[in-house]
């Protein structure tokens, strides 16, 4: 059987070096596109992992610079704590400005940097210890300011701009002067790859320890620990002991505000998600396409191979002996194929990641995943195998001589072309569809059933990913639908609005029909720190983030919960749960579900679709304020006149709150679209599922194609007898037409309600996921827009094999036949 297989390669080895081809082309994308796939969705752990991320955030209210950063790390759930320094130092733009909202961090011992959240050098290296001019700065801060390694920012030394620093370590006067940053680095920390809170999105400058030494306390502007677990460390448990430990340091106020970092970094790696699944669904729509098209090819040889079969029957090999050599003669091409594939798909790795995990990857250039490559090319291998499985099995019957010389002989006509004939109907019409579904037997079978099938899954796939996008398009560009249920908000993060100066600002604005205060916090529930929002009730009704189920909390004992954090907790609207609120526990309710927009504060986790509470803006007052502080709220959430002047009223109440914005300083002094994180990251890719329709028909008209001119080719006898009996070159054509007409039709008959179901049913999968309100909507328009689409597109692809079988000679094909 060995050398059966050898002759037969050896004979007909161009035909088995095109397929060769085929695989490792068609192959080599499917592979890189899912080894692709893979290192997006495990470019940020890798990073995390790369940079020894720490767990947690820990911020007093004062500082800790007095000792209580150092006592952190003697706790005994704390690995390593790594104390940072806030510098009162404010970049100057080129034109004299100074940029308030960037933050400039500097280690105060030489571990964050170093030992801890090491960060991704771009270009250039990390500023030495011991020396104060040297800076490093993100990409964002780099893109902003136009920095390059080498380059000298100038930034502005404010003192006294932080919490009160104890008397014995202010040291002498200071004053407001300018030191030059020679950048020495260009980085990307673990915040900066997709900038969740909200001091992750303001340009970010690592200065030296050397440069915290030499401007001194009075230079302070905040402080802070990351703190690294030991193993088996709780983060409630651990938060529970910075809270006891900062009663300790009258310097810290007695509070202390804990980030959890592994929340931040789920939300980063969800929003990295879509795109790695974004690729990976193009892997396997590009797989299953590639399949049609190579397996018809491997089929055509495996048939063309199996011509002498009957002679070697006669002489005694059997049948399963004779399947077996043609699937080991597509086993040896697909084996050859499939390792230039694995070469191909390493080549293009440098491509890869895409999207924002193209700047977490700590290893970028060239990647083998070997995992992906071995398991694709041995799948490779089985499909193609497998495809051409029942081809060998049939050509290899004794009876195959007799079925190829009845391959001429008239078969049954299909019942729709004899149906069409008793009507009357034309006679290219009549034929048209006897071509269309019949694939014909021998010499002139085409892959009838292959093709319509690749153009049934391709319109399917279209019509799914069209109703999937709109969808996606209409939780983007619908705040109620992410939870936003006002027009605006006035957010002062860490200060304070008093209900009077709410009311002189904006109380006598005519487009102002009402409005909410509010409050940040962060709240623990069942060993898990979750960002909440405490809400009281301003001018009108009061309003809070769209409810899925249940209704809004109305006491300090009742809480509303998104439906991951219910989901994640295993908890249930009704059911009675224990709060920690700034180290206390509160016995509270379960009233209600919502879907939540962005409240975020400082460095702290904020809200996100599923993820986030409500609770009364009472029950977080030990937060937002210390005790015996002046009365006030956080934010404030407004709701304007709607109709034709809301536009006009909102952009009057943005100009009138200029001044005041200016005097804050808060990048989000006035928002009118809070967007969470999830919904930032979907709005990336909101041209995917379009661009991935766009790929998906380009693949349904290459299959097309070459069913068209397969057809074409082996029906060339059926032609020639046409015009010899009195067809014109124009009737011809009009088969043809017809023919791929009728082809499409079916696809579109089969493949739109199914690619609508199909595309509802994964939108609503998908919708629970996150916590979003319930229904799929349907793009009515785009679908009727792609039936004559289809049918069109099916025409122009079949107008040059038309024209080709129209000037056809009959007399020389027929003496060639």
């Amino acid at each position: 059987m060995l050398s059966l297989v050898a002759h037969e390669l050896r004979s007909r080895w161009r035909g088995w070096t095109v397929l060769v081809l085929l695989v490792a082309v068609a192959g080599g994308a499917v592979l890189a596109a899912a080894a692709g796939a893979r290192r997006t969705s495990t470019a940020y752990p890798r990073f995390l992992r790369v940079s020894h991320a720490s767990n947690l955030l820990v911020s007093p209210a004062g500082t800790g610079t007095t000792g209580y950063n150092a006592a952190l790390a003697r706790l005994p759930g704390v690995k390593l704590a790594a104390p940072v320094v806030g510098l009162g130092l404010i970049p100057v733009r080129r034109d004299g400005r100074l940029d308030l909202t960037a933050g400039v961090l500097a280690p105060a011992d030489g571990q964050f940097g170093r030992v801890t959240d090491v960060p991704k050098v771009l270009a250039g290296r990390l500023p030495r210890p011991g020396h104060a001019s040297e800076i490093a700065v993100n990409q964002i801060a780099a893109a902003r300011y136009r920095l390059h390694v080498g380059s000298v920012l100038d930034l502005e030394a404010l003192p006294d701009s932080g919490p009160p620093v104890p008397a014995a370590l202010k040291g002498p006067p200071a004053r407001r002067h300018r030191v030059s940053g020679h950048v020495v680095g260009i980085i990307v920390t673990r915040a900066s790859v997709d900038p969740v809170t909200e001091l992750d999105k303001v340009p970010f400058i690592q200065a030296s320890q050397a440069m915290w030494h030499q401007l001194g306390p009075r230079y302070l502007a905040f402080d802070g620990a990351y703190v690294t677990l030991r193993r088996g460390a709780t983060v409630t448990r651990v938060s529970r002991e910075v809270q006891a430990l900062a009663r300790r340091f009258p310097a810290t106020g007695g509070q202390v505000y804990v980030a959890d970092e592994s929340t931040q970094a789920a939300a980063v790696e969800q929003a990295i998600h879509p795109e790695a699944v974004a690729l990976a669904i193009f892997a396997l729509v590009l797989a299953c396409t590639a399949l049609v098209v190579v397996g018809q090819v491997a089929a055509r040889l495996v048939l063309q191979a199996g011509a002498d079969n009957p002679v070697l029957a006669a002489l005694g090999t059997t049948r399963g002996q004779l399947t077996a050599a043609g699937l080991a003669e597509v086993a040896v091409a697909g084996s050859a194929g499939a390792v230039l594939a694995a070469g191909v798909a390493i080549a293009a790795s440098p491509l890869t990641p895409i999207g924002i995990a193209r700047l977490a990857e700590p290893s970028p250039g060239v990647s083998a995943g070997w995992l992906v490559l071995v398991i694709g090319a041995v799948a490779i291998v089985l499909l193609l195998t497998a495809w051409a499985s029942w081809p060998a099995w049939r050509v290899a019957s004794a009876r195959a001589t007799g079925r190829s010389a009845a391959a001429g002989a008239p078969g049954r006509r299909p019942w729709l072309a004899g149906w069409l004939a008793g009507t009357g109907a034309p006679v290219t019409m009549v034929t048209g569809v006897r071509l269309a579904v019949e694939p014909g037997r021998g010499r002139t079978a085409v892959p009838t059933r292959a093709a319509l099938a690749g153009a049934t899954l391709s319109v399917l796939a279209v019509t799914a990913a069209f109703t999937f996008g709109a969808n996606l398009t209409s939780l983007v560009h619908t705040p109620r639908s992410y939870g936003q249920a006002w027009d605006a908000a006035i957010d002062l993060q860490f200060n304070l609005i008093s209900p009077g100066q709410a009311e002189h600002g904006f109380g006598a604005n005519p487009g102002v029909t009402g409005w909410t205060y509010g409050d940040h916090g962060i709240i623990g529930i069942g060993g898990q720190l979750v960002p909440a929002i405490g809400l009281a009730p301003g001018r009108g009704p009061m309003f809070s983030p769209t409810l899925l189920a249940g209704r809004a909390p109305r006491t300090s004992h009742e809480i509303v919960l998104g439906t991951s954090t219910l989901r994640r907790l295993r908890l249930h609207v009704g059911q009675p749960v224990t709060v920690t609120i700034s180290g206390h526990p509160v016995r509270e309710r379960v009233v209600g579900r919502a879907v939540f927009p962005n409240f975020g504060q400082g460095s702290f986790t904020p809200t996100d679709l599923g993820d986030g509470a409500e609770t009364s803006a009472a029950a977080l007052r030990a937060q937002a304020s210390p005790p015996g502080g002046p009365p006030g709220y956080q934010f404030v959430l407004l709701r304007f006149t709607h109709g034709r002047g809301r536009g006009p009223a909102i952009a009057r109440f943005q100009h009138s709150m200029a001044r005041f914005c200016a005097q804050v300083q808060q990048s989000t002094c006035v928002l009118t679209d809070q967007r969470p994180n999830g919904v930032t990251s979907y709005a990336r890719i909101d041209g995917a599922p379009g661009i991935l329709a766009a790929l998906l028909a380009a693949l349904g008209i290459a299959v097309l194609a070459q069913f068209v001119v397969v057809s074409g080719r082996r029906r060339r006898r059926d032609f020639a007898v046409l015009k010899t009996l009195g067809l014109l070159g124009r009737q011809v054509r009009a088969v043809i037409a017809w023919q791929v007409s009728v082809l499409a039709g079916i696809a579109l008959l089969v493949g739109v309600p199914l690619g609508v179901a199909a595309g509802r049913w994964s939108w609503q999968l998908f919708g629970s996921g996150l916590g979003i309100p319930p229904g799929a909507g349907l793009p009515v328009s785009l679908i009727l827009l792609t039936l004559p689409a289809v049918l069109i597109i099916a025409n122009a692809v079949a107008l040059w094999p038309g024209r080709s079988a129209a000037r056809m000679p009959p007399a020389q094909v027929l003496r060639t036949e």
